[in-house]
């Protein structure tokens, strides 16, 4: 069986979606039921954070047509970050601000800004979200009816969505790609049925064995850099990185740099490497190594 890319990771994610017929597919499946089709998409914005601590996702900026010619604008996040609720909002409002700067003075407009779309993608769900869709929008709280209609987000939460045969809806196929990609074998084989232009072009770029050399180095420093995150949350390692990368800067060594030097130190590690040898391949001292 071909080896499909892991759309957790952040190339992987930014590598096959940041295509106009996969995200087309895909914009079409989770806002069905709010707004016209979409026929066209624009990738305004694309971006990978810098690696810092605690920071992991990719955000794309996309201004988007629907069959009826309303322009609606998208901010998509897949991302695993602290505070995510918050950040969510900072970055709706963010895009709405870019908006109404780009357009004509309050004064002047004869029009309510475009509408906005927010759809955050949580690989690691959040114990606050029961669903695998939790949709938001701005209420009136004592009359329970919408208070303004031009911003609707939604939080995907993978971890809670499970997959129903029965139900091959084009939302679930896609919320079952995007949890399982990276382990085709538990992609069931009734979705292929369904799949359309989008999904069946997302598994011929998601195909691991066409990817060029460099494509492919990038793909495994990224499912490497995701596995460590899982791996040091599952076993409680996280704390011990975070104490060696400040007392690394405490020290006046540039972050960059100390987090490449941890990377190393902890590969050999899961090696079992002398300790030696490690502080001489990583340039870190006994202490930070042992708090890894």
């Amino acid at each position: 069986m071909a080896k499909y890319i892991d759309l957790r990771c952040d190339f992987g994610f930014k590598f096959c979606m940041q295509d106009e017929t996969v995200m087309k597919s895909f914009l079409n499946a989770i806002l069905e039921d709010e707004t016209e089709r979409i026929t066209s998409v624009k990738f305004e914005n694309v971006e990978m954070p810098r690696v810092t601590k605690g920071q992991r996702g990719v955000s794309f900026d996309l201004l988007c047509t629907t069959e009826r010619g309303e322009t609606i604008l998208i901010e998509m996040q897949n991302s695993s970050q602290k505070f995510f609720k918050t950040r969510a909002m900072f970055y709706v409002h963010n895009l709405m601000r870019k908006q109404i700067v780009r357009g004509d003075k309050w004064e002047k407009m004869e029009k309510d800004i475009a509408r906005i779309f927010g759809i955050f993608i949580l690989g690691e769900g959040d114990k606050n979200l029961t669903k695998a869709i939790t949709r938001t929008s701005v209420f009136d709280r004592d009359e329970l009816t919408e208070f303004w209609d031009r911003n609707h987000n939604f939080f995907l939460s993978l971890p809670k969505f499970t997959f129903n045969k029965e139900n091959l809806t084009s939302k679930n196929i896609w919320l079952h790609f995007l949890k399982n990609l990276g382990s085709m074998d538990r992609i069931s084989p009734s979705v292929y049925e369904r799949a359309d232009e989008g999904l069946l072009k997302l598994l011929e770029k998601a195909n691991v064995a066409a990817l060029s050399e460099e494509e492919y180095d990038l793909y495994e420093a990224s499912m490497k850099a995701l596995e460590d995150e899982i791996d040091m949350e599952e076993h409680g390692y996280k704390r011990g990185v975070e104490d060696g990368i400040e007392l690394g800067i405490e020290k006046g060594i540039p972050q960059g740099s100390h987090l490449h030097a941890i990377e190393v130190a902890q590969k050999m590690l899961q090696h079992n490497k002398p300790i030696e040898e490690i502080i001489l391949f990583s340039g870190l001292s006994k202490e930070e190594i042992e708090a890894l």
